[in-house]
């Protein structure tokens, strides 16, 4: 009796790391197994970059950039950054096949929310790098620092 539930214990846990190591082949931007040194912390390493207004505001005058608001949609339809797509990250199943057939994946997206405690535009911008997409930026207070310069707003 023992002999038999080791026995299927061994083959529950042989089965498990054997899916674990598919699904993990399967992951875009495969992450290290080994942790090389200090810059394994560095945040220069993330898929998706904390960017300066000053930097959004280039790339937007520049039209490098595809603006994401990740902000209600109740305040979205208030007013937001001139051309900005709104993508809820808490509404990720309703827009995620849409942004993946209309843009390319090395496309910049700059996230931003409102205020300087938002995380939304964080949350957005990891969401994003799960799609794949390459050039994902996000903005503290992107949308109160865009109203205060009174640049375009629809």
């Amino acid at each position: 009796m023992i002999r038999k539930a080791i026995s299927e214990a061994i083959w529950v846990l042989l089965v498990a790391v054997l899916l674990a190591a598919a699904s993990y082949g399967f992951r875009p931007g495969l992450l290290p197994l080994v942790p090389s040194g200090p810059a394994a912390s560095d945040e220069s390493d993330q898929l998706y970059k904390e960017i300066s207004f000053e930097q959004a505001r280039e790339m937007f005058a520049d039209r490098q950039a595809l603006f994401a608001d990740a902000r209600p949609s109740i305040a979205y339809e208030e007013g937001h950054i001139q051309g900005a797509v709104h993508l809820d990250p808490n509404s990720f199943e309703q827009w995620a096949d849409m942004l993946m057939s209309s843009y390319a994946s090395d496309q910049p997206i700059i996230t931003y929310c409102e205020g300087s405690q938002c995380t939304l535009s964080k949350e957005l911008a990891e969401k994003l790098t799960w799609l794949g997409f390459e050039k994902v930026y996000f903005v503290v207070d992107g949308w109160g620092q865009w109203t205060k310069h009174r640049l375009p707003v629809d």
